[in-house]
């Protein structure tokens, strides 16, 4: 449980960086972007969109080491192993959606839980 705990807090706070940084450079830079204030927001859900997708990998990868490396628990259900079930499993928890197609179990459900607190 503590080895699960230390790599879920170390993805949450990356996470949060990820974000904070972002929105930090959006708010810097948000006069250079071309257009008008229209534009500059579609540039902007563009660029956060992005993050999103790079927190979602982040939290694949936790997820994958957790399993893979650390033999800290499972997925249960429709689970292949593949890359695209790690992946697909973080986005359904990070989106909150929780289809229940994939469970995952042991101390898997710590980082699950907090990427979709995240």
């Amino acid at each position: 449980m503590f080895t699960a705990t230390i790599l879920t807090v170390c993805t949450t706070i990356a996470t949060i960086i990820i974000h904070f940084e972002t929105i930090s450079l959006l708010e810097r830079y948000k006069d250079r972007f071309l257009g008008g204030p229209r534009t500059k927001v579609i540039a902007g859900m563009f660029v956060l969109f992005a993050a999103h997708a790079l927190e979602i990998w982040l939290f694949a990868a936790a997820i994958f080491i957790a399993i893979e490396g650390l033999q800290l628990g499972g997925l249960n259900g429709a689970f292949n192993g593949d890359w695209a079930d790690y992946l697909y499993i973080s986005v359904v928890t990070y989106a909150s959606v929780g289809y229940g197609d994939i469970q995952p179990t042991e101390n898997i459900r710590t980082i699950c839980g907090f990427e979709a607190l995240t």
